[in-house]
């Protein structure tokens, strides 16, 4: 599958219904996004743990109500979404890929999400991801897919803990940087993928946007996230 990251973002302003709705119109099989909470508790969709990048305000968005983040324009006149409102503008069959941000999220948050999405999203269309390992033990006990990211941090602690962690939290997906064939060359990577793959793990890859990540470990993934829709839906069905 090919997913929009943040949307379409390339050509429209990140995390915002038009995004959204934009990459599926240009044939992305679904999203990823990002959630975050404000200051009241309300749960919106925004990748950043500011808005000074993404609006014309500044601030913090764990110090700011959501009625003055609603003020903001986020680009093009789009307002920021609520998780409740990216759910209803969701059409049927149109994957999910939500990441939980630990600047503003924490377990408590766990289970009111949880709801929100049990309520209103298509659960096999839905995978519930984050770096930080302790939002995703709630949702994988009651049977949401989980899709583990692993950045420069966690990667930096060695194969071992990765391991030990892939063993307890048990996800469906390893979530990876394409970058990933950078450091290591493109055939060790692979190596890497195919074990994964091996271990029962889907592989899902960020972020793909040119041809030649997509000819790298393309055909090793489940799930490509891109900034670059077009590009690479083309790529993948002409592949």
């Amino acid at each position: 599958m090919v997913l929009g990251h943040r949307g379409y973002r390339a050509r429209f302003p990140e995390n915002t219904l038009l995004a959204f709705a934009q990459a599926l119109e240009f044939g992305a099989d679904g999203i990823e996004c990002d959630l975050q909470k404000s200051a009241d508790g309300r749960y919106v969709v925004i990748h950043d743990g500011e808005v000074d990048r993404v609006s014309n305000g500044k601030g913090a968005v764990g110090t700011m109500r959501f009625e003055d983040l609603r003020r903001l324009d986020f680009g093009s006149g789009e307002r920021i979404p609520e998780l409740a409102e990216l759910l209803e503008a969701l059409p049927k069959g149109a994957y999910l890929d939500l990441e939980l941000k630990n600047e503003t999220l924490s377990t408590s948050d766990c289970a009111p999400v949880a709801e929100i999405l049990a309520a209103r999203a298509d659960m096999a269309h839905l995978m519930i991801s984050s770096f930080e390992p302790s939002l995703l033990y709630y949702f994988r006990k009651r049977g949401f897919v989980v899709g583990l990211l692993v950045g420069s941090e966690l990667a930096s602690r060695g194969a071992l803990p990765l391991a030990a962690l892939l063993v307890r939290l048990r996800p469906r997906y390893v979530n990876l940087p394409v970058q990933i064939k950078d450091g290591r060359g493109v055939p060790l990577a692979r190596a890497l993928l195919r074990l994964l793959r091996a271990c029962g793990l889907s592989i899902l890859l960020w972020t793909v946007n040119t041809v030649v990540e997509a000819e790298a470990l393309g055909d090793l993934a489940r799930i490509v996230v891109t900034d670059e829709v077009e590009k690479i839906i083309r790529f993948r069905d002409g592949a």
